[in-house]
């Protein structure tokens, strides 16, 4: 590939030799000789340089190196990775693979080694199971949906299209619903089950439980890390974005593209309104409205200071009890 079909394919201004050929991509911290570099800052160029790559893929025309101007760099890097470094999957079924009774396959299906495939699953054109999965009795799997090895997915799970669920995740197990009595602790039976809608992306051990009666959903191109766990009779809306170590307690319902950084912990029946961002380590105890930044979290600081401050805080109801 040429620079002239590099611009073309992410919509840049080209500021260099057209027939330059792009042996690929590097990082600015990194830079090869024939490759593009995605500069987001002046920071980057400075570092990308240093390398000699083909071109730089910049947001501004730098004048001492060749470029191409794009939009947005994080967006041109997108198109570009997905292009020049294409995603491969096999096809076939493995002869080491048990499959159940009534099981639909579509065209492309690829079925690794060591899966097990209950009774009347469903998986549609294209779908990747890989080694050591599981899919449990009369799930449905989407067109184009890969799951990777070591994946368990309970019975009755629906899987939309283009969906990928990353090693260690555990799709559909029982929510955490109990009923104490004077005898003891009472389990309710979970009998609801798990939607996962087109274009969600669920990360490597990260867990969603089942409802108890109807569905724990996942909204559409909503993108969840390692290490979050979801619980049973969520609805998780469109667009979100939840990143590693979030919990979200039972019966939780976010809006359309919130964000959920880091060690967020969301209590139970909260509702977060659309476009609503919380930042990381911070807890959810209420509902929150839409559109705003909410955080709470406790930033790291040098801890003799830590100690003098919260030796203040011990003070505070006396301090306040001495002005009334």
């Amino acid at each position: 590939m040429n620079l002239s079909e590099v611009a073309k394919l992410i919509g840049a201004d080209l500021f260099a030799d057209p027939e330059a050929k792009v042996k690929g991509v590097s990082s600015p911290q990194n830079p090869k000789e024939g490759t593009l570099v995605f500069c987001q800052s002046e920071e980057d160029i400075q570092k990308a340089v240093k390398g000699k790559p083909v071109a730089l893929v910049v947001k501004e025309k730098t004048t001492h190196y060749p470029c191409l101007v794009v939009r947005d760099v994080r967006e041109a890097l997108a198109i570009f990775l997905e292009k020049f470094y294409p995603e491969e999957h096999p096809v076939g079924v493995s002869n080491k693979a048990v499959l159940g009774k009534d099981v639909s396959l579509g065209k492309d299906v690829y079925i690794g080694p060591f899966c097990v495939i209950e009774d009347g699953v469903i998986l549609e054109d294209g779908v990747k199971i890989y080694p050591f999965s599981y899919i449990g009795k009369n799930s449905v799997v989407g067109e184009g949906s890969v799951i990777f090895s070591g994946v368990v997915i309970y019975p009755n799970t629906v899987i939309g299209r283009r969906v990928r669920i990353h090693s260690g995740a555990v799709i559909g197990a029982d929510g955490f619903g109990y009923h104490v009595t004077g005898e003891g602790i009472k389990k309710l039976n979970h009998i609801g089950n798990v939607i996962l809608e087109d274009d969600v992306e669920i990360g490597a051990n990260t867990t969603v439980d089942r409802a108890l009666i109807d569905s724990t959903v996942v909204g559409k191109s909503t993108k969840v890390d390692n290490l979050v766990m979801i619980a049973h009779n969520c609805f998780i809306g469109e667009e979100n974005i939840i990143v590693s170590q979030v919990g979200i307690s039972g019966s939780v319902r976010t809006g359309r593209r919130v964000t959920l950084a880091g060690q967020v912990g969301v209590a139970d029946h909260v509702s977060i309104g659309d476009g609503a961002t919380v930042t990381a380590k911070s807890g959810v105890s209420k509902s929150l409205e839409g559109g705003k930044v909410y955080g709470a979290g406790i930033p790291a600081m040098e801890w003799s200071r830590w100690k003098r401050i919260y030796a203040y805080l011990m003070k505070l109801p006396d301090l306040l009890r001495g002005r009334k």
